[in-house]
């Protein structure tokens, strides 16, 4: 019996010989020698057929589905399924205060019209154009015309008209040739023919919900070529066109991330007042940098994006709500976090709280926020919510190493295998760090160590320290609270919370040079009791005691309605390190309560060195440290300046877990720049 041609395997060689096989089954070819004869070309021929089809009813089949197409046609198209748009480049935008001085106090009015050029300092040897995207009028005053936060928008304005024709295009649909268009610029007017110039403005449509047989609205999809195209409604959804109207369509081309930080401008143009006086004398004062120039969306941020905002249906409702719509609608953000003010301490509710963290740089403006709260947010928002943007919390990881290894198991030298070591951790802070919602692992830290060469490297100890970062406000007294958000060790004599160093002036006015370090405690008094059970039936105060190997402490109950709603401390104590309380007395029952020790908060003080490089305090009590919450307060410290060359103080302190997490705005990072950062020492072992 003649097997089956085997249909299942689909690369070309074993077509062939599958092919063969079947040939070689049938009496006819039994004997023949396909290798050396014609034959042989028909079979590559129809294998070659046969793995062509193959791989284009796969490739077919792939683009069928959001999740495997790779065509970015495919995947866009898509997405259109979700009522997704993906987003297009996006022009950065600088925001100026403008003056232009007008030869008299005359009152008049003067316009900077659309299309208004600046042009910016160089970056990276370039120098971009900026432009006024909207007519902006304002009225003189005191021979001033004063334009106070200016927005600039990097690109150029152009626009391109289209008669319309129903019978060579039905659908209504219009092309936009240019490749870098921000779509969130585009302005469309129609006029009902060539002779008749009087123009509607066309919105384009976010809901679908809203609009009417007679809105006139546009739609925006990206084509098969990659382009952007505008079509019309059909007068169900949306406004028809009318046959012979004219489009015209205006929009920004830019250059999108290459002028980012932009700060510096010059105006490139003068303008004329309604007097018809010609304006050339301008100040131009910069309020915030060029931010929010973003990329096109690329395929794999579409398949990301699509279904989440479908999820969202457009509206802003959930935190997830919030990450989805912002990412789209300001693509040029890093990381994103999001959360509610009911998970503030205290709750703050009616609110919610976002944080973001630019691409190129480390915080937006104040103008940038605002921008994106009333462009972006609100008009999305719940309106008895408001939103709030806040800046990303810092804190650094400082790790040092300690790290033993067999010389003769290694060709690196030990310059070449702590560079090693180096490149290990800051791939591992590109991978897991320097966002919202990271984790950082000691565990996971000593694995990238002793992976570095796993044969030499005998074993290792990392000490994590970490670090916050203030700006003082210099030659004033201030408070400053400082949260670390995590739990930190208690100071020893030689480990213990320290300062980068400032100068301050002691007691007697004189000027040191000081740091802030942490107060090391060997006894502890109680410093508060917490009632875990109010208990019941007391009709007098009972008698509070409390046990544990300190002496002196004291305290008293208070009752209330046959409770104990508080105990005073009246004595704290000294000495201790444990201590438990029983409550006696008073009639009543159940009444349970835990000692809070002193060795959960800790004393910060100020010092200087004398020049005999002994320890001299300027302040014995400067602040406090809460080794639980990791919260620092300093209290009426005049900084006069600092040491460091940014103007920041560093406050370092040692990490109470090997495991830390990152919440709402806090980014964990490491300071690549920063040589305390990443300190490793190398042992040698004897072999």
């Amino acid at each position: 019996m003649v097997d089956r041609l085997r249909v299942t395997e689909l690369d070309f060689d074993t077509i062939k010989t599958n092919l063969k096989t079947f040939l070689k089954q049938q009496n006819e070819f039994s004997d023949y020698d396909f290798e050396g004869s014609g034959l042989n070309i028909l079979l590559d021929i129809l294998a070659y057929n046969t793995h062509y089809n193959a791989y284009y009813l796969n490739m077919v089949a792939n683009e069928a589905f959001l999740d495997t197409a790779i065509l970015r046609s495919s995947v866009v198209s898509h997405a259109k399924t979700f009522g997704y748009t993906p987003y297009s480049i996006r022009s950065p935008i600088a925001t100026i205060n403008f003056v232009a001085n007008s030869a008299t106090s005359t009152s008049s009015t003067v316009t900077i019209p659309a299309g208004f050029s600046f042009l910016s300092n160089q970056i990276d040897n370039k120098s971009y154009n900026f432009v006024v995207v909207d007519d902006v009028t304002i009225t003189k005053a005191n021979s001033q015309f004063n334009f106070q936060n200016l927005e600039l928008y990097e690109g150029q304005l152009v626009t391109y008209t289209f008669a319309y024709n129903e019978l060579s295009n039905p659908k209504q649909v219009f092309n936009l040739p240019d490749s870098n268009i921000d779509t969130t610029t585009i302005k469309v007017s129609v006029s009902p023919s060539s002779t008749n110039t009087q123009t509607t403005i066309y919105s384009k449509v976010d809901d679908v919900l809203d609009i009417t047989a007679n809105s006139t609205v546009y739609f925006l999809q990206e084509g098969r070529n990659g382009q952007y195209e505008i079509y019309f409604g059909n007068n169900i959804v949306g406004k028809k066109l009318a046959d012979g109207s004219v489009v015209s369509v205006t929009y920004l081309v830019t250059n999108g991330t290459a002028a980012n930080k932009a700060n510096n401008f010059v105006a490139v143009g003068t303008l004329v007042d309604t007097l018809g006086e010609t304006l050339s004398t301008f100040i131009i004062n910069p309020v915030s940098a060029a931010a929010g120039g973003s990329d096109r969306e690329s395929v794999d941020e579409i398949k990301f994006a699509a279904p989440l905002q479908y999820a969202t249906q457009n509206r802003l409702v959930t935190v997830k709500d919030y990450e989805s719509y912002i990412k789209k609608n300001y693509p040029s953000i890093d990381s994103l976090s999001v959360w509610g003010g009911e998970d503030e301490v205290p709750p703050i509710y009616g609110k919610v709280l976002i944080s973001l963290k630019p691409k190129d740089n480390f915080y937006l403006s104040e103008a940038e926020k605002q921008r994106i709260i009333r462009e972006i947010i609100d008009p999305k928002s719940i309106i008895s919510v408001s939103a709030e943007i806040r800046d990303p919390d810092f804190l650094y990881i400082l790790l040092n190493n300690q790290v033993k290894f067999d010389a003769k198991k290694t060709t690196l030298t030990e310059t070449q295998l702590s560079t090693q070591i180096r490149n290990a951790i800051i791939s591992y802070k590109q991978t897991f760090l320097n966002k919202f919602n990271a984790i950082f692992a000691l565990s996971r830290i000593q694995d990238q160590i002793d992976n570095v060469d796993i044969n030499a490297i005998v074993g290792s100890e990392t000490m994590v320290r970490l670090q916050k970062r203030i700006t003082p406000e210099l030659n004033t007294n201030a408070n400053y609270t400082v949260r670390f958000g995590v739990a930190l060790k208690r100071g020893t004599l030689t480990d213990r919370l320290t300062s980068t160093e400032f100068s301050v002036l002691d007691s007697t006015s004189v000027r040191r040079t000081a740091i802030i370090e942490e107060v090391p405690q060997s006894f502890t008094g109680v410093s508060s009791i917490e009632i875990t059970n109010a208990g019941y039936g007391y009709t007098s105060a009972p008698t509070v005691t409390i046990s544990g190997d300190g002496t002196g402490a004291t305290a008293q109950a208070i009752i209330q309605s046959g409770r104990i709603v508080e105990i005073r401390m009246t004595n704290r104590g000294s000495d201790y390190t444990r201590a438990t309380v029983s409550i006696t007395g008073g009639g009543g029952f159940s009444a349970v309560a835990t000692a809070v020790i002193d060795s959960r908060i800790g004393t910060l003080r100020t010092i200087f060195y004398d020049t005999n490089a002994n320890r001299q305090i300027i302040n014995a009590n400067a602040g406090e440290i809460n080794y639980d919450t990791g919260v620092i307060t300093l209290n009426d410290l005049k900084i006069i300046s600092v040491s460091a060359s940014d103007g920041l103080l560093r406050l370092t302190a040692v990490s109470e877990d090997g495991v830390i997490e990152s919440t709402r705005n806090t980014i964990i990072t490491i300071d690549e720049t920063d040589t305390a950062s990443i300190v490793t020492t190398l042992e040698k072992i004897a072999s």
